[in-house]
């Protein structure tokens, strides 16, 4: 009897452990291996900061920190700044708040905003109407865990990736921004108006 339950425990063990490769035990999964990562970066950008600061509507007392990285996602030769912020304000269950802006002369203009963001955000090498598709991870707040497809509108991306199609297989071959761990790196705290 004691043989038999371990040889139960050791079948459970086997499947269980099959299954971790897999998004939420699916069975199905794309391949990653093409996905360059990338840390994001550690210099301060004032003017993005504004930018935040104007997005989420902050006020004296409010407290975001942000990480991001500069990618060419519409191949101009000009990147665009893909911003993830946390902090209570801008997070809950299901992930945080992120933003796409483009510079415009002295300042950035927004591109797209979203909501439910888990790092690393995947930039694929496939384009829809001329700019980059991204791909995210969505997962909690009761959301079954998956990879979502956002693709260009041709003004915006889709604010929600929960909602957007999922990815069950294939390859992904671009890049992986603002792929820190927060127990490491808790990013770049947003300053208030006059500190330093």
């Amino acid at each position: 009897m004691v043989r038999r339950c371990i040889g139960i425990l050791i079948l459970i063990t086997v499947v269980l452990a099959g299954r971790s490769n897999t998004v939420e035990g699916t069975g199905q999964q794309p391949d990653l291996t093409r996905v360059t990562y990338i840390q994001s970066e550690t210099e301060r950008d004032l003017k993005l900061e504004k930018a935040l600061k104007e997005l989420f509507e902050l006020q004296k007392g409010d407290s975001i920190r942000y990480f991001y990285n500069r990618v060419d996602l519409n191949n101009d030769q000009v990147p665009e700044i893909f911003a993830y912020v946390t902090g209570p304000l801008v997070c809950g269950t299901g992930g945080c708040s992120a933003a796409i802006f483009q510079q415009a002369g002295s300042t950035y203009k927004l591109v797209s905003r979203f909501s439910l963001v888990r790092n690393p955000i995947l930039i694929s090498d496939k384009e829809t109407n001329g700019w980059r598709d991204i791909i995210m991870y969505v997962s909690g707040g009761g959301i079954k865990g998956a990879y979502r497809e956002l693709l260009f509108d041709g003004k915006t991306y889709p604010s929600n990736p929960s909602v957007q199609p999922e990815i069950k297989n294939g390859e992904i071959v671009g890049i992986g921004i603002i792929n820190d761990d927060p127990a490491q790196n808790k990013g770049i705290e947003i300053k208030k108006d006059g500190e330093q």
